[in-house]
């Protein structure tokens, strides 16, 4: 069998992977890029306010600008790479980017979670069928599952509502269930 996240267990099928949706990642590289001019142009402002340290401020408008540029090029694509949700038969499980170095992994078995949340943060996001989810466990005391740029979040989440409903019920009919299609409704199979 091949694992496709660290600490899958024997036998485990996985029914879906959720990722951050694309245009996220290209709206956060954007947001990079305007940070950076907006650095670069502060400086450059600097400059021209005195004269007399206008080449060091020139100078050190290019390191920081391309310098924010690099490090927040690197950080999104760390996190749009990295940042991963996956279902299965048994749990959902969460991997998520909190620093260069540390990666939170947080786990619920389906038998643990108590209910499913999918909103929408805008009405662009909903536009595009972008949204969020949180799936609350049983038990106060633990966290929740947070997951953001869910692409048909409400889709996802009626799913998630499926499984919930078929564990709750029938726990052997779980191997029967089918992977998430994320396609329009009419066109899954």
């Amino acid at each position: 069998m091949n694992s496709l996240f660290d600490g899958q267990q024997t036998d485990e099928i996985v029914l879906h992977v959720i990722e951050p949706h694309p245009m996220t990642h290209t709206l956060a590289l954007v947001k990079v890029v305007i940070l950076t001019v907006l650095f670069f142009m502060m400086l450059m402002a600097i400059s021209l306010g005195i004269p007399i340290v206008a080449g060091i401020f020139r100078t050190l408008g290019l390191i920081v600008g391309v310098s924010v540029a690099a490090i927040g090029v690197w950080w999104t694509n760390t996190i749009f790479r990295k940042d991963k949700t996956y279902l299965t038969d048994r749990r959902i499980i969460r991997f998520e980017t909190v620093s260069p170095f540390f990666q939170a992994k947080r786990s619920l078995f389906w038998k643990e979670v108590l209910k499913v949340k999918a909103y929408t943060p805008n009405l662009m996001s909903r536009l595009f069928k972008i949204g969020n989810i949180d799936i609350a466990p049983q038990l106060a005391e633990t966290e929740s599952i947070h997951i953001t740029h869910a692409y048909y979040f409400e889709d996802l989440a009626n799913y998630i509502d499926k499984i919930l409903f078929i564990v709750q019920n029938n726990p052997s009919e779980i191997q029967s269930i089918k992977p998430f299609v994320a396609k329009p409704k009419g066109q899954r199979e």
